[in-house]
């Protein structure tokens, strides 16, 4: 990439570099320095994160296969990948092959929302070039957008923390291309930001496509690209998005959409404004929407600031300015406008007010808008671009009088770390400890158990009635961590699609099993306290225990786990000679 006008390539580059370890240094501030042990899981312990985590656990046992990250032993016989798990599917492929050096307890968690707290502080030097050639200045934009609130509050979902890919395609689109040369050269980037989003997570693909498609149509206008030419390279680009889809299994395996579908989780029209308790400053947060938490899009009473200052000055002197780079970035704000569209949904809200709703008209769309039930993330971009327009035009403002712009950028900069609440408490990262068993009688699992079952199965976000349970919301962490320890299958688990026909049948099918006593021996049975009643009518033909306050029953007549069992029983008062509770 290109160096700022003004400036030299290794001089731009070491300014980057200054912005990346900015970057790196508001993690650390946030509280992200114990999060940089890998074999530390307990803060990963719940949600999301707890997800991601067991996806990657047990591709790291699973042998290779198509698609790409496939899991079979989580979620068993249902379809699970590491996509689905987002267990972010470029870093667990990369780091399988090094898995029997690595300890048992890995998570990369950590070091990955390092690397994308840099690589914003990096891109976000690198934006802020395009409109100063003053190295502080660049710094104190690089911090600026590393301490964007949107990024840090997407700290519980870690493959949404890239969103320095947005602001790479952004410094694509706004840089500069004086010939075909470095037209071409962007589109190269474009395409090498296009294959690691696929590989990353879904939703940053597609915003990255929209914005890619837009450096196309830029090209085409500039007269440096022909039409045939932008039209091979989106063919070529579609196929590899799609190829690559198809290879970690985002497309093409027995799933569908969330029953939740598009518009559940939107964003409000006011959600540039809207703190949502972000700000330490007490500013009363606006009304929203029970789902609109997805579309957080508050820029920061920094950058609010910033505009307003800059955009207190004189209309006459400023609007030609900002109606000629929207003249010019037409692609840009076209795809910057049609992806807040996506995130306003069918049903567009004021501060949680519905003041319209296409749903009727949009009808015919919701087999392609359905996998977008988080469409509210789709204001990122807009978010970026606002902030960035921001800054470039108080650049602008103040050109004549550098130190007046970088004193600005300075205040920006501290108003959003005093505001930002991790920055005081240092606890963004506490999460929660790793829900491991803890029983003793868990080492003794004999080799011959093959399965771990969960009745009825645990399945997160599955609305089917069969599945519904009242084991702990950790039930399935901490079952499968067992099964990845102990190399066992577990039936439970959490994945971002599920055919919930499938769900139902494997339900069924498991209920009438058990209600007709076809148990295996090969399987250890955790029962929901519900259906207790149901095993107990099994009589001698299982060995039922409790451990860590889980109902445990296996039917094999021997091994050191059913003794185990079976004393754990005896030995509970009132309970001696009976095999079940």
């Amino acid at each position: 990439m290109s160096a700022p006008r003004g400036g030299s390539l290794l001089g731009s580059w070491a300014v980057a570099m200054g912005g990346a370890v900015l970057g790196v240094l508001w993690f650390l501030v946030v509280g992200g320095l114990r999060t940089l042990d890998p074999s530390d899981l307990d803060w990963v312990g719940d949600g999301d994160l707890a997800q991601h985590v067991l996806g990657w656990m047990h591709f790291r046992n699973a042998p290779w296969g198509l698609p790409l990250g496939r899991t079979p032993d989580l979620m068993t016989p249902l379809t699970m990948t590491v996509g689905f798990a987002d267990s972010n599917p470029w870093v667990s492929v990369l780091l399988k092959p090094f898995s029997r050096w690595l300890p048992q307890d890995f998570q990369f968690i950590g070091p990955w929302f390092a690397l994308c707290f840099a690589l914003q502080g990096w891109m976000g030097a690198r934006l802020t070039g395009l409109f100063t050639p003053r190295p502080l200045d660049q710094l104190l934009g690089a911090a600026l957008f590393a301490m964007a609130p949107v990024l840090l509050y997407r700290t519980g979902h870690d493959t949404l923390c890239a969103q320095w890919m947005i602001l790479a395609l952004l410094y694509l689109n706004l840089r500069p291309r004086e010939d075909a040369r470095r037209t071409w050269n962007a589109l190269g980037w474009a395409a090498g930001v296009n294959v690691l989003a696929s590989g990353v997570h879904p939703y940053l693909e597609v915003m990255v496509f929209a914005l890619t498609l837009a450096l196309l149509l830029s090209g085409v206008r500039e007269h440096h690209l022909s039409r045939r030419s932008a039209a091979v390279v989106l063919g070529g680009l579609a196929v590899t998005v799609i190829g690559l889809f198809l290879l970690f299994g985002y497309v093409g395996q027995d799933v569908t959409a969330s029953a939740a579908g598009f518009g559940a989780f939107s964003a409000d029209t006011l959600t540039l404004f809207n703190a949502m308790g972000w700000t330490r400053w007490g500013v009363p947060s606006l009304n929203q929407g029970p789902g609109q938490y997805e579309g957080f899009g508050y820029l920061g009473t920094g950058v609010l600031a910033l505009a307003g200052v800059t955009l207190a000055w004189r209309p006459s002197a400023w609007w030609p300015r900002v109606k000629a780079a929207l003249r010019t970035h037409a692609p840009l704000m076209g795809a910057v406008l049609l992806m807040t569209l996506l995130a306003f949904s069918t049903v567009v809200t004021v501060s949680g007010w519905t003041v319209i709703s296409i749903r009727g008209l949009t009808q015919p769309l919701q087999p392609l808008l359905a996998p977008f039930r988080s469409s509210g993330r789709f204001i990122w971009p807009l978010h970026y671009l606002v902030t960035t327009g921001v800054v470039a035009l108080a650049l602008w403002r103040w050109r004549a009088s550098p130190r007046v712009a970088t004193g600005l950028l300075l205040a920006t900069v501290v108003l959003q770390a005093v505001e930002t609440p991790a920055a005081w408490s240092r606890d963004r990262f506490e999460g929660v400890a790793w829900p491991r068993l803890r029983a003793p009688e868990w080492e003794q699992v004999d080799p011959f158990y093959r399965h771990i079952v969960l009745y009825p199965p645990d399945i997160r976000i599955s609305v089917m009635p069969c599945v519904l349970n009242t084991f702990p919301a950790s039930a399935y962490v901490s079952f499968g961590d067992l099964a990845y320890r102990k190399h066992l299958t577990t039936n439970s688990g959490y994945s971002a699609r599920l055919n919930e026909q499938k769900v139902d049948e494997v339900c069924q099918a498991l209920r009438a099993d058990v209600n007709a006593g076809r148990l295996s021996p090969d399987t250890l049975y955790v029962v929901d306290r519900r259906e207790d009643e149901t095993f107990r009518r099994l009589g001698e033909q299982v060995t039922c225990g409790t451990l860590d306050d889980f109902r445990v029953c296996v039917t094999a007549r021997e091994g050191t786990f059913r003794e185990a069992l079976a004393k754990q029983v005896s030995a509970e008062p009132g309970r001696a000679g009976h095999r079940t509770r």
